[in-house]
């Protein structure tokens, strides 16, 4: 898995949502709000999922849970959270940054808020969230779940499903078009390459077209 998010590491999101578009999955590009907070804009690995809801009462406490989800992150991973449509506080900070980062952990995608940032720059990490918020989210928020499907916008997000994001947004693959997708979307940036070359040649872009076919 090492090598192949190496693979896609190479390539953007734009590449890989036309490739999914093309096999009729149209909603895999998760909403335009989700964009990278920290100075690393960069990720791809199999989804780590999570699920959490706004809670009513601020005796709400869900450290234990929270333990044991940072425990069980698998090395390799991208952290995906939903929130529960809450947005009043920060759902990932320096503190969960730096423990799933030991435990392998890649990256953050949320469509909640974040914290820290200045800390989590400083370790290289980094987050795709929908806000900033410097409130806690003890008492406001809590962790309900792990490693099940999950909802971001349009999107449903299994365990396992790969995750890429860049400066252009997050695109989910399924876990079983992983190799698929990245192998056609190899192609795609190949032949992107050669035509944007001859391009810059002055070829005219009919015949950088003809020669490149449809990308």
């Amino acid at each position: 898995m090492k090598e192949v998010c190496e693979r896609y590491l190479n390539l953007y999101a734009g590449a890989i949502a036309d490739i999914l578009d093309r096999r009729g999955l149209r909603n895999q590009v998760l909403p335009r709000y989700i964009v990278p907070f920290t100075a690393g804009n960069r990720l791809a690995g199999p989804a780590f999922t999570g699920q959490g809801y706004p809670c009513a009462s601020t005796k709400n406490d869900d450290t234990q849970t929270r333990l044991e989800m940072l425990d069980s992150i698998k090395p390799g991973t991208i952290s995906v959270w939903a929130c529960g449509g809450s947005m009043v506080c920060a759902h990932w900070g320096e503190i969960m940054s730096t423990a799933a980062r030991e435990r392998g952990c890649t990256g953050a995608v949320l469509d909640g808020g974040v914290r820290d940032l200045d800390f989590i720059n400083a370790m290289g990490f980094p987050v795709f969230a929908q806000f900033k918020c410097a409130a806690s989210s003890i008492g406001r928020w809590d962790i309900k779940q792990y490693q099940v499907p999950i909802r971001i916008g349009d999107t449903v997000i299994h365990p396992g499903d790969f995750v890429f994001g860049d400066i252009d947004g997050v695109v989910i693959v399924p876990g079983e078009l992983t190799m698929e997708v990245l192998e056609a979307a190899e192609d795609i940036y190949r032949r992107e390459k050669g035509m944007r070359e001859d391009l810059r040649r002055g070829v005219p872009i009919k015949e950088a077209y003809a020669k490149y076919g449809s990308l």
